[in-house]
């Protein structure tokens, strides 16, 4: 069977604004794939809310192919948040995960807005002969994100 790369990670968020803020100005997620209300009645079945719910939706990325995009989804009437520790992972969570060239920068601009960082810029020897420096920091919503330092992050 064939299958794509994966398209995109879809988030549901309190405040897409400022979920929208931190994609792209923190990690440079900055072309708007898609943004508006989902309308048709399929997208409330799809996700599971009442069918008077209102699903605001932004997908943001890179410039390049539309795939490993980032979907923001803001539902009203607000559902439930899932509780989950603060200090690590969760069973059932996601972690997104990204290449960088410049992990300094990015620290400076989340301490600048005030964001959750997990673990800053710490060398990660992967295999013998390969390692990295890595971090993780938290979203508005307390999504985990993993950024791997590269000096070349995508040839497009």
């Amino acid at each position: 069977m064939a299958q794509s790369p994966l398209v995109r990670a879809a988030l549901f968020v309190r405040d897409i604004e400022r979920s929208a803020a931190f994609y792209r100005d923190v990690l440079g997620l900055d072309v708007v794939y898609y943004e508006g209300v989902l309308d048709h009645p399929a997208a409330r079945t799809l996700i599971g809310v009442a069918p008077d719910a209102t699903v605001r939706a932004r997908i943001v990325q890179v410039a390049g192919p539309s795939f490993g995009m980032v979907g923001l989804f803001e539902v009203t009437p607000t559902p439930p948040a899932v509780a989950k520790r603060a200090d690590g992972v969760n069973i059932g969570e996601a972690v997104l995960v990204f290449y960088r060239m410049d992990l300094d920068s990015i620290v400076a601009r989340l301490a600048a807005g005030g964001h959750r960082i997990l673990c800053p810029p710490t060398f990660l020897q992967v295999t013998p002969t390969r390692g990295q420096r890595e971090m993780t920091c938290a979203d508005p919503d307390g999504f985990l994100v993993n950024l791997i330092e590269r000096d070349e992050v995508w040839p497009g």
